[in-house]
């Protein structure tokens, strides 16, 4: 079928009867009587030349065509959304804009590393950032809610069959700690005194912690863990104020001392954290988005 002949109402009919999982609840959204829903939802497979639902016992389930076509729907109108509030936004035309996922345990400055470049050189873009659970802010992605998500996770097997991840950074781990809980302050540090160390340490959620614990263990190393946090901005503050000694990208050090008095004990070569940018595949590609993939390491 060519694209002229695509009927966009008999597609949002199907859409919605999708959504709402009945043709009964789909009339009652949409103010239509269910056979008039019907009605045009036997012109599209007609259309088509697919069946889209199938009866299954007293429900309609879609069809693989249908589940396919769904796929798409999804994309046309809920960009459809996005469109409308585009067009509705007072600054439109002063100011392109990027609506970035930042994960809750990538540290601020981290972010704002890696978007500085494409902020620096494009003066008219309104940077709109959100911060949030990883698997939140996943799901606000794959509903077009977002442009990209900024994050310290690689996908899982099942979001990489309709997400896209590229590695923008990797930074090596250090551990640090406040200067008011070393005894000697700026002198050469052994890593031995970690076995006796108080340790701070991100969750056991955390992609970070299996590589930290598996570095202690190779050292030889059984610091005494105080505190677990899924929050790597308030593990830091709990870190800097002298609660414990903490892991942070080496990235950080001047921040860290700057901020907090904090000092590098030692640099863990062998650990890195690795930052990625989340991003659907691109039908309609952002060039905002584009460019920030561009910067991706290889």
């Amino acid at each position: 079928m060519s694209k002229a002949e695509l009927n966009y109402k008999h597609l949002h009919y199907f859409w919605t009867v999708a959504k709402e999982g009945g043709v009964a609840r789909a009339a009652e959204r949409l103010g239509l009587s269910p056979q008039t829903i019907s009605g045009q939802l036997g012109k599209l497979e007609r259309e088509m030349g697919r069946t889209l639902f199938q009866q299954v016992g007293r429900r309609l389930e879609l069809t693989e065509a249908g589940r396919e076509a769904l796929r798409y729907a999804d994309e046309i109108f809920l960009l459809g959304e996005r469109l409308r509030d585009a067009l509705d936004d007072p600054q439109l035309g002063q100011a392109s804009r990027l609506t970035v996922g930042i994960a809750d345990s990538v540290p601020k400055l981290v972010a704002y590393q890696l978007l500085a470049p494409l902020v620096g050189a494009t003066p008219q873009l309104r940077l709109v950032c959100h911060e949030g659970d990883f698997d939140e802010l996943v799901s606000a992605l794959s509903r077009h809610k977002l442009d990209i998500v900024l994050s310290d996770r690689d996908l899982g097997q099942a979001q990489q069959r309709r997400l896209v991840a590229r590695r923008l950074a990797s930074c090596p781990i250090g551990i640090y700690a406040a200067r008011s809980l070393l005894a000697q302050p700026g002198s050469a540090r052994s890593r031995a005194e970690l076995s006796q160390a108080p340790m701070l340490m991100p969750s056991k959620r955390s992609s970070m912690r299996a590589r930290l614990d598996a570095w202690l263990d190779a050292e030889g190393l059984r610091p005494s863990i105080v505190g677990e946090f899924d929050d790597s901005a308030l593990l830091t503050t709990f870190g800097g104020n002298g609660a414990g000694y903490f892991p942070a990208a080496t990235v950080l050090t001047e921040m860290l001392s700057r901020q907090y008095d904090a000092e590098l004990v030692t640099e863990l070569s062998e650990v890195s954290e690795d930052y990625y940018a989340i991003s659907l595949p691109a039908r309609l590609p952002n060039r905002h988005v584009e460019r920030l993939l561009q910067a991706a390491l290889p």
